[in-house]
């Protein structure tokens, strides 16, 4: 369930990277799809591993696919529909050029026209961003390591898990610092977010849902309410820039850090 985070005045401190870490179990809250034998997360879109809100995954029997997370009998697409995964439904990265997943469908199509310049996702679907071009176009999976391949967003799938969606995410700045820090962790960074919740309008009230912060060496922590430097929401709070504080020892000069809203995408910040 998600948290609700208020905003603390003052100076604010970060992350210690040192902190003790937790590690992603495989359930309700953290995977949108299927949890295997391994109890490790799957898309939960494939015949071999299909299902979703961290259920037990199925193995569709033969004559049968997975369409929408769930095992159905196999039958042939009627002429003129757009072609779809191997699976039934596609996926982030799935569809062939020119074409976008549809999350709602599960099907691939020829990109729909937006808005350039209205608020994400200007008309576009779930999981989709507005492009400079006018098209909608899916948001790409996070490519930096600190999303392992088993993590819930780096197997996000819009179809089945609303979360708030990161659009854009970059460092501020990343320097040494009197205060605000702990003691040998006085380089603090600052990260930008941009997001939408295309729901439930989280952020109306000037706090942000649950954000978890994934290390390099891939395990996570809650961003604490002190790290939430400051939320500028719009939109009646569909919207919001939201700048989170980290703080790593002295001597790091470089560093990386994944976020992503429960039930959201992943996205990437480099600090240097």
């Amino acid at each position: 369930m998600s948290m609700r985070f208020a905003l603390v005045g003052g100076l604010l401190s970060g992350l210690i990277i040192g902190n003790v870490s937790c590690r992603e179990p495989c359930s309700i809250d953290t995977c949108a799809g299927c949890c295997d034998a391994k109890d490790e997360c799957q898309v939960g879109t494939e015949a071999a591993a299909c299902g979703k809100r961290g259920s037990i995954c199925s193995t569709c029997g033969d004559g049968a696919r997975c369409v929408k997370q769930a095992c159905v009998a196999s039958t042939p697409s009627d002429a003129g529909e757009p072609p779809v995964s191997s699976d039934g439904g596609c996926a982030i990265g799935t569809c062939a050029a020119a074409l976008t997943c549809n999350f709602g469908s599960g099907r691939c199509e020829p990109a729909a026209s937006c808005v350039v310049g209205n608020a994400q996702p200007a008309g576009c679907g779930a999981g989709q961003v507005c492009g400079s071009a006018g098209t909608c176009q899916e948001l790409a999976r996070p490519t930096c390591p600190n999303f392992s391949a088993q993590s819930a967003p780096f197997k996000w799938n819009p179809s089945v898990s609303f979360g708030p969606a990161i659009t854009q995410a970059r460092s501020l700045s990343f320097s040494l610092v009197d205060a605000g820090c702990p003691p040998g962790s006085l380089r603090r960074g600052i990260a930008e977010l941009v997001a939408y919740d295309f729901r439930s309008r989280f952020f109306d009230d000037g706090g942000i849902p649950r954000l978890q912060l994934y290390r390099e060496n891939t395990t996570l922590a809650d961003v604490r309410s002190d790290q939430v430097v400051s939320v500028s929401p719009s939109n009646s709070g569909a919207n919001a820039v939201i700048q989170i504080s980290v703080c790593a020892p002295d001597t790091v000069t470089t560093l990386t850090q994944g976020f992503a809203f429960e039930g959201g995408n992943g996205a990437c910040v480099r600090f240097q």
